[in-house]
């Protein structure tokens, strides 16, 4: 399994968004969904939308410090 970082499938931008919609869903539907095609090709292979937002909602709250 190859590891990625969120910088290599998401811009500066859809990242700093990701952190403040801090929702898995508002992620999927407002950055991943539409630049799947992008990201796909990055990535280099086909990727399910809401296993990519799972994916990050999860990073960004893994690092989170309380």
């Amino acid at each position: 399994m190859r590891h990625i970082t969120l910088g290599e499938m998401l811009t500066d931008a859809e990242l700093l968004l990701a952190v403040r919609l801090n929702d898995r869903q508002k992620i999927r539907d407002q950055i991943i969904t539409p630049n799947i095609d992008r990201i796909n090709k990055s990535l280099g292979q086909e990727n399910d939308p809401d296993y990519l937002a799972y994916a990050v909602a999860y990073s960004l709250s893994a690092r989170r410090i309380i």
